[in-house]
């Protein structure tokens, strides 16, 4: 670019077209990188995300058995560790549950295979419910359904008139 003297003549106008047109390509780079840390700033946003509307009826998860001891040594950890974050206190009683042996670890099992004997009754009846609730509905729709076909007489086609472009009138036959 820089022997543009050297280039033919038909060549020079184009060559100025080109250098003019590299020349608005690095002013609006120049531009984008201005406004780019503008930009990387509102992409840092976090999305916000629908929360999943959960049935208020349906039963509540079983809980494990360390949710069971969590539950049981949280006062006590809580009162050795006082000046500790919630965070620091949970990962202690993880610690101390994963030292735990088999045997200190069974009567929180026992609870915990409890709750999900609870659950899965619970879960058994929820889905006879939310299933006949469902065959309700359905029948309902039904019924609808039927009752619209009843009302709809039966007539044979007829010939319709429509008018076309011109202002004149066609005779159709839907089939």
């Amino acid at each position: 670019m820089e022997n543009d003297q050297f280039a033919p003549k038909p060549y020079k106008k184009e060559l100025f077209i080109f250098k003019e047109f590299l020349d608005g390509m690095r002013n609006l780079c120049d531009k984008y990188q201005k406004i780019l840390p503008h930009i990387k700033q509102i992409r840092k946003r976090p999305k916000k995300y629908k929360k999943r509307i959960k049935d208020p009826q349906a039963p509540k998860m079983p809980q494990s058995a360390f949710i069971f001891y969590f539950k049981a040594m949280k006062q006590t950890f809580q009162k050795e560790n006082q000046g500790k974050q919630f965070q620091e206190i949970t990962s202690l009683i993880a610690k101390k549950w994963n030292e735990l042996t088999q045997a200190e670890q069974e009567p929180y099992q026992k609870l915990s295979e409890e709750d999900r004997k609870r659950y899965n009754e619970e879960q058994k009846q929820y889905s006879v419910i939310s299933q006949q609730s469902f065959s309700k509905y359905l029948q309902k729709k039904f019924r609808y359904d039927q009752r619209d076909s009843d009302r709809e007489d039966i007539q044979p086609k007829q010939e319709e008139e429509e008018e076309d472009s011109f202002g004149g009138n066609i005779i159709q036959n839907h089939s």
